[in-house]
């Protein structure tokens, strides 16, 4: 380097620029600069340029870039116009993209739209480079609209794939996830080449839009173009299927990658945290010990949490010990999940320990704390510390610190002061109340006793009340005994969830709690009634697709006459002709009562030859216990199902081949007939059916037990010593 040249600015100390002597490195320039206020770089800059040092172009480019990437970018914009109106240069392609760049910083849409006229009068706006960068200024200063305008209005051929990448990430910090996919859709069918960065925002997009189909294009995708799955792609795959519901898609993806790094292991325990399956989540940190990989902050405090979730102490713990031994935890978001996580398990004392030992706190850590105490039943400590928080006045509080703030008062009975904090959510910190502080409110008077002012409270709600408004209302009228209004609660809430009796149980317990016996017991009646209707509409939608699945695997029927639904998650064949699934659907359907009631033992497809003779059955045999009085969610008895359609598509090898000129039919079996001689119980008793004159074989393809539901499916084969010609 050659002898250094000096600055100096009144009595600051000077900065040093010295000039490679290498003919080579002509532009390769070296500044020193001591401590100074950014109020002076300019000045001195100025006298770098009348000194002639910065007069080579390369030279003030680095310079530009060095400024716009530094803690005050605004300083590359005024040297630039400075060096512009002086004469000493003139824009280029370069010095706009620098900055658009420091625009994008600042963030400055009205520095930005000056900058985007100039390049537009200096013909510059088509060159690739310029609008790559002028699409990223206005998608970093939050117009991603006015950036797709840009992009649309650029010349054939300016865009490159840089320039979707920038629009689907502008749409993504905006929180428009669709409008991503859209852009995203729009450049696969403009064939423009995708990359990594394109495949991995548009799973971004898809998670958020909750879009599972465009994920799996996108997977499709990597694998046609044989990128193969890194840990970039990998873990970007694994959280989309996980945001999706798809977990153990999201498993497979983990499993099949050659590398792992921290970030995929991460995704996956944060993929399962985020399902609730907890304890899936612990295994798999579990396992991530096992191979040697070191865990990070992100990966702590996601297992952290799914000990707060599951309530395990010791387990909690030990990942608290081993991120103190391996220097993690130093990250705020750590600490606030080991608060949550202390206070959530019980170990209050411990959680408050971690918190006065914080030497900075967000909104997340005081929420933790009021919270902590609030779950604890220690509900002064919890307005105690929200006042500290206000007093302290660096962190504003948010909905859920309202929300805890709220619970401490209800849990308090201190009501007064409940609706003083309630009012000031919304007068003071402008925040709007959610059903979650309404909810509060309602159980604050419920547990006060003032019945009356908590219906009015509901009444003159801006928002509808949910279930769980009305359900503290009902819980109030319980500890009151106030059977006139639990009867009206109680209706409020079977109209927002008529297939749930929780309302009904409540109720129950008025009435029980006020002596009045004979309502109980007509109350439980009716529920049991409820319940079993509904396990039977299950029942029976069920037997139709089972059904229609047998008689496709019989091929009876051209495959067209079926077509391929999804049911209960599993792909199943459903009958298209009219008049197949009709005859199909009415059967069925008409066995609903009399499930409903028990009557139904078996429900039989018969195949027979073209004499009528049976040659095969598929038997369902049902049980179903009218007594059971545990509430049964239809989801539990869907999964239980769900197992019989995946084996029904096995099935096909223990069938028997039949004759292309034979029959069938649906026919049901009954236990008894109802009292009353019902006329359309009659109807499904089997008429003139040549009967085996040997026991059948039994053939079993599937049982389950899900109470107050048993079901078993077999096959009945004719004995191998019947007659071919029984007599009559």
């Amino acid at each position: 380097m050659g002898a250094p040249s000096q600055i100096s600015v009144g009595k600051l100390k000077p900065f040093s620029i010295a000039k490679s002597s290498c003919p080579e490195h002509k532009h390769i320039l070296s500044i020193s600069i001591p401590r100074l206020s950014h109020c002076h770089i300019p000045l001195l800059l100025s006298q770098s340029i009348v000194s002639g040092l910065l007069l080579k172009l390369p030279l003030v480019h680095s310079v530009l870039r060095s400024l716009s990437l530094g803690p005050f970018p605004s300083l590359s914009l005024s040297f630039l116009s400075l060096l512009r109106h002086s004469g000493y240069m003139t824009l280029d392609n370069y010095s706009l993209n620098i900055a658009f760049s420091a625009t994008a910083r600042l963030p400055s849409v009205s520095v930005g739209a000056q900058l985007h006229s100039l390049s537009v009068k200096l013909g510059l706006v088509s060159d690739t480079f310029v609008l790559n960068s002028l699409i990223n200024m206005y998608s970093s200063c939050s117009y991603p609209t006015t950036a797709r305008q840009v992009l649309d209005s650029a010349p054939q051929g300016a865009c490159d794939t840089v320039s979707w990448n920038t629009i689907i990430s502008g749409y993504l910090r905006g929180g428009m996830p669709n409008k991503a996919l859209q852009a995203f859709g729009q450049m696969v069918k403009e064939q423009v080449s995708l990359d990594d960065v394109t495949l991995v925002n548009a799973l971004v997009a898809s998670a958020k839009a909750g879009k599972v189909k465009v994920g799996r294009l996108c997977h499709s995708l990597v694998v046609v173009n044989g990128a193969g799955i890194n840990c970039y792609m990998g873990s970007s795959l694994i959280s989309m299927y996980a945001k999706c519901g798809l977990v153990e898609d999201a498993r497979k993806v983990f499993h099949r990658m050659h590398e792992r790094n921290v970030v995929c292991w991460t995704s996956m325990i944060s993929g399962y945290t985020q399902l609730g399956k907890f304890k899936e989540a612990v295994d798999i940190f579990r396992d991530m010990q096992i191979t040697g990989m070191k865990a990070d902050d992100g990966t702590i405090a996601t297992v952290v949490s799914s000990c707060a979730q599951m309530g395990a102490l010791d387990l909690g713990r030990y990942v608290h010990a081993y991120s103190d031994v391996h220097g993690l935890g130093k990250e705020l978001s750590v600490k606030n999940s080991l608060i949550d996580m202390y206070s959530k398990c019980g170990d209050i004392k411990k959680a408050h320990e971690i918190f006065c030992g914080l030497t900075k706190r967000d909104v997340f850590s005081w929420t933790s704390m009021i919270m902590g105490f609030t779950v604890n039943g220690l509900c002064s400590e919890a307005l105690d510390l929200f006042v500290q928080m206000e007093g302290e006045g660096k962190v504003m509080p948010n909905e859920v610190t309202f929300l805890g703030v709220l619970t401490s008062c209800s849990h308090g009975g201190l009501v007064e002061q409940g609706f003083h904090h309630f009012q000031r959510m919304s007068m003071v910190y402008n925040l709007a109340p959610r059903i979650e502080h309404y909810g509060c409110m309602v159980d604050l008077l419920g547990r006060a006793k003032l019945l009356t002012e908590a219906e009015q409270f509901i009444n003159e709600m801006p928002i509808a009340p949910d279930v769980v408004v009305w359900r503290s209302l009902l819980f109030a009228c319980r500890a009151c005994g106030e059977v006139g209004l639990a009867e009206f609660v109680a209706e409020r809430i079977l109209e927002l969830e008529p297939k749930k009796c929780a309302g009904h149980v409540l109720l129950s317990n008025v009435y029980a709690t006020t002596s009045r016996w004979v309502d109980v017991n007509k109350l439980r009646t009716s529920m049991d009634s409820s319940r079993m209707s509904q396990i039977a509409q299950v029942v029976v939608e069920f037997l139709e697709v089972a059904v229609s699945c047998i008689v496709f695997l019989k091929g009876f029927y051209p495959p067209r006459a079926f077509e391929r639904r999804r049911y209960m998650n599993v792909v199943v064949q459903k009958a298209r002709h009219p008049e197949l699934a009709s005859y199909i659907h009415s059967v069925t359907i008409g066995l609903l009562p009399f499930i409903q009631k028990g009557l139904v033992e078996r429900v039989v497809v018969i195949f027979y030859d073209k004499g009528h003779v049976p040659i095969e059955k598929f038997v369902f045999k049902l049980a179903v216990n009218q007594s059971y009085c545990s509430k049964l969610e239809e989801a539990n008895l869907e999964f239980a199902l769900r197992a019989f359609l995946i084996k029904l598509t096995v099935a096909e090898p223990v069938t028997k081949p039949l004759p292309s000129d034979g029959s069938w039919e649906i026919t049901a079996y009954f236990r008894s007939l109802p009292a009353d001689g019902d006329r359309e119980a009659q109807l499904w008793i089997p008429t003139d059916t040549k009967l085996w004159m040997q026991p059948p074989q039994i053939t079993p393809i599937k049982s389950v037990s899900c109470d107050p539901l048993k079901m078993q499916l077999y096959l009945e084969h004719p004995s191998p010593t019947e007659p071919k010609d029984p007599p009559a």
